[in-house]
């Protein structure tokens, strides 16, 4: 895995070339801490895909408490 450290922003991972087992292997890892509760998704708001501006906009006022989400549906 590369990391590189980026300032106020925490770090940047790539992981490169993985095969199909090692990618298998870190989603059932991640799997199990989502459903021990041991790592949580964080939502702020949810916008529609025809108020993505709008999204867009709040993101970058740069208040928001978690993740924005657009939904397609």
């Amino acid at each position: 895995m590369d990391c590189t450290e980026r300032r106020q922003k925490g770090k940047v991972c790539g992981y490169g070339f993985e095969t199909g087992k090692e990618k298998t292997k870190d989603l059932v890892f991640l799997t199990e801490l989502i459903e021990t509760g041991k790592i949580k998704a964080v939502i702020d708001r949810c916008y529609p895909l025809g108020q993505i501006a709008e999204a867009h906009r709040y993101v970058e006022q740069g208040h928001k408490k978690g993740n924005v989400v657009i939904t397609v549906a």
